[in-house]
């Protein structure tokens, strides 16, 4: 028996199937079918894939989505091997690649959001800090290339985000400042927009965010991945070549050459499928997180948003001065939330 609609039920029924979310992401899937997965969402909210927002930033949409987040067991064997050709070598490091990348498990995220097509810029910053009349916690703190919050070497009073310790232009990414200095920047921007702030400092407390809010924010560290991978299950975003990491990536390789050092100016290197620059190099983005090692033994599968406390923030993607090894996309490294460095920046998410 054929089941015939009448007009006005099958304009419901249009009209449902129109208002049908597209499926998520789910990896792994190919630059192609990233490109088509942001367009799918971008025509489902009535966006551009791309938008630029009042600071004059460019956020990309990311689609919700489905991977496999950390290393397989094949290829933490192939990061322990490459660590072996790696001249300095921090104590701890196989420990932090054999248990802190695994297991590798299923990770589930519910939401399409936009990320900063790049890091924040020196001429981002500027532009908060000017507006705010904001004085930094580095400064405050003493100076940068510190983790102290009284800073009494008076050579790292001078390390600061204008003047990170090397050359810098508007378009470089801003570094030697604190998580609160992030978050600050973060609540700022979310105001200057009429958004709901997402952190919060408790009196004598630290920066927490706000359950809900949908305002400007570092992404958790799950979606800093999945952003990352973009559909990829390789080592890197394009693929397990480490000679291609030199298109891709600011690293010691390519950053320390010629006498120069430092991170350079973002997008000059090629993007990943979703679009993004220097998710590999230039500098190390935190995270959202608390670090835990064993974050991943215990980490829910819907929207994980990290351990509940701790002392230390996790960071990744990696620095100007690290090596192919850091640059990996499931490469874990934390610091303190006052830890501030010439090597250490950030890029920020925002809810569509």
């Amino acid at each position: 028996m054929r089941c015939v609609l009448s007009p006005a039920a099958l304009i419901v029924w249009m009209g449902a199937a129109a208002c049908a979310a597209p499926p998520p992401a789910v990896a792994p899937f190919s630059a192609d079918q990233a490109r088509a997965h942001q367009g799918a969402w971008a025509r489902q909210l009535g966006a551009k894939v791309e938008t630029v927002n009042t600071l004059g930033m460019t956020l990309v949409l990311i689609p919700p989505g489905e991977f496999a987040m950390g290393s397989s067991a094949e290829q933490v064997e192939v990061a322990l091997e490459r660590l072996g050709q790696v001249p300095r070598v921090a104590s701890g490091e196989a420990d932090r690649i054999r248990d802190e990348e695994q297991p590798q498990h299923r990770v589930v995220l519910t939401r399409p959001m936009r990320m900063g097509r790049t890091e924040v810029t020196v001429g981002q910053f500027r532009q908060f800090v000017e507006a705010a009349k904001y004085v930094t916690e580095t400064e405050r703190f003493g100076g940068g290339n510190s983790a102290k919050t009284a800073e009494t070497d008076p050579n790292k009073r001078h390390a600061l985000w204008s003047a990170p310790g090397y050359a810098v232009t508007d378009e470089s990414p801003v570094t030697q400042i604190t998580y609160g200095d992030m978050t600050a920047f973060c609540n700022w921007l979310s105001l200057r927009e009429g958004r709901p702030v997402c952190y919060e400092l408790p009196p004598g407390g630290d920066w927490r965010p706000v359950a809900g809010a949908t305002g400007y924010r570092l992404p958790t560290e799950a979606e800093w991945e999945f952003a990352c991978r973009a559909g990829t299950t390789t080592h890197y975003s394009f693929g397990d070549d480490v000679a291609d990491l030199d298109h891709y990536a600011w690293f010691n390789r390519t950053a320390e050459v010629g006498g120069r050092v430092g991170a350079r100016p973002v997008a000059t290197k090629r993007p990943n499928p979703f679009g993004l620059f220097d998710m590999h190099g230039n500098a190390w983005e935190r995270c959202q997180d608390f670090h835990a090692p064993d974050a991943y033994r215990r980490s829910v599968v819907e929207d994980p948003p990290g351990p509940p406390t701790g002392t230390r923030r996790i960071a990744r993607g990696a620095g100007w001065h690290y090596f192919d090894l850091h640059c990996r996309s499931a490469y874990r490294n934390n610091y303190s939330p006052i830890g501030r460095t010439g090597n250490i920046g950030f890029r920020v998410v925002v809810a569509p």
